[in-house]
């Protein structure tokens, strides 16, 4: 897609309404993995409201609303161990998060970067600029520039899928994988990948099309 292109479909986005709804009507949308109560680490409460599921509806120019359902993962305040730079055995039991699927380091960066960036940067989504970030199996992501991190670090980057809802017909499932801070160079390596508006995602996903940009 053009800048021009681009362009154009973000003037057209500002002018779509986007209404945030109630997610207790959606409660069937959301598993156990998606809702974080009782996480401490060493013994401090995180307090991980923020990252709570939400919903909202719009038309992205089909003639008919859909509801787009957004859920975190806890990688977006977790490491994995593998990146964690010590031994399973090295890691205070503490520090340790398990969702019932897997095991991860909690993250104090991480964290403190969703509160600071995720819920406004999901809310925002449809102004922001997405790129493809892999083709099979698709994926997508947003970048936010952020400061005091460190002097290599400059950037916020959030990476999500989008999928219809087989419980519900009219319902799309944006799933926030993970999100994380990254050294300045992340941009480049997505400098010349595809763009796509958010409304042309939610388009193209609900009429099962694959997404091209």
């Amino acid at each position: 897609m053009s800048s021009s292109e681009l362009e154009s479909d973000a003037r057209r986005t500002d002018s779509i309404a986007f209404t945030e709804v109630p997610i207790a009507e959606h409660l069937e949308a959301i598993r156990p993995h998606h809702r974080f109560k009782g996480v401490a680490r060493c013994g401090k409460a995180w307090d991980l409201s923020h990252l709570e599921p939400f919903a909202f509806r719009v038309d992205p120019g089909l003639g008919f609303e859909v509801t787009v359902v957004v859920l975190f993962s806890c990688h977006c305040f977790t490491r994995s161990l593998a990146r964690d730079g010590r031994s399973r055995r090295e890691i205070p039991a503490g520090e340790l998060f398990n969702d019932g699927r897997e095991v991860r380091v909690l993250c104090d960066l991480r964290y403190e970067l969703s509160r600071r960036h995720l819920p406004v940067l999901m809310r925002e989504l449809r102004r922001r600029t997405i790129q493809f970030a892999r083709d099979n199996p698709q994926n997508f992501v947003t970048m936010q520039p952020i400061t005091g991190v460190s002097e290599t670090i400059h950037q916020y980057v959030v990476f999500f899928d989008i999928a219809r809802d087989p419980k519900r017909k009219g319902r799309l499932l944006l799933q926030v994988q993970s999100a994380y801070a990254v050294e300045a160079t992340f941009r480049e390596h997505f400098r010349l990948r595809r763009r796509i508006t958010l409304v042309n995602l939610l388009k193209a996903t609900t009429l099962r099309r694959k997404v091209t940009g």
